[in-house]
């Protein structure tokens, strides 16, 4: 006991970074699955760090992956406050009434059918696609299972930005693949996270049916 310990301060200090990196994804996925949009912010927080990460462990897909992250998170942050369209809204100065225009929040829907077809298509050209690309880079580990999970988050961060319920099916599956990859690198705070995000995914699922049902 006193050992693993001593192992569990030794990889603390160690690895500081993904600890904060960690944490604040957790926070962002939290946030995600109330619907409440300051997830957005937490989730940069996150993902800067992340591109040295996975730089650092050959996982150059999940490294760029995390640099999309950054700047989807700062367009799906924008799109969920204001992509609702737009509807008028009347003011009264000096007795008289003025008819502006208002960008509304964007609400839960389902996805289409064909964007189904789209995601999945998408996904599997892009496993092939930058799976061949990683296996051609230096130090490059599990890069098949790397593109999974690198095109796969792409689809599903398009997903979430435009607040379709079924993201989180996406995410799920992802997640258990990034918990397998994740502890086979060694980055275990990582991979403690991805197993915590699972049991998100099927909540923030149960939570937006239940938001937009009402």
């Amino acid at each position: 006991m006193e050992q693993f310990f001593e192992s569990f301060l030794t990889y603390f200090f160690s690895h500081k970074l993904e600890l904060f990196a960690a944490l604040t994804g957790l926070v962002c996925i939290w946030l995600n699955t109330r619907n409440n949009h300051w997830g957005w912010f937490f989730g940069i927080l996150s993902v800067v760090p992340y591109i040295y990460i996975f730089l650092e462990a050959g996982l150059y897909g999940d490294s760029i992956l995390s640099g999309f992250y950054f700047v989807v998170s700062i367009w799906g942050w924008y799109h969920w406050l204001f992509g609702g369209g737009s509807k008028d809204k009347k003011t009264n100065s000096d007795d008289t009434t003025i008819k502006n225009e208002e960008n509304t929040e964007l609400p839960i829907t389902h996805m289409p059918l064909k964007f189904w077809i789209i995601s999945i298509l998408a996904g599997v050209a892009g496993v092939f696609g930058f799976g061949a690309w990683f296996s051609t880079l230096p130090n490059a580990s599990v890069p098949y299972f790397d593109a999974f999970t690198t095109s796969f988050s792409v689809v599903a961060q398009f997903h979430l930005a435009k607040r379709w319920v079924e993201n989180w099916i996406f995410w799920f599956v992802i997640d258990v693949f990034c918990v397998g990859i994740y502890y086979y690198k060694g980055l275990y705070f990582t991979t403690g996270l991805y197993a915590i995000f699972l049991v998100l995914a099927v909540l923030g699922y149960f939570e937006w049916k239940k938001k937009m049902n009402k």
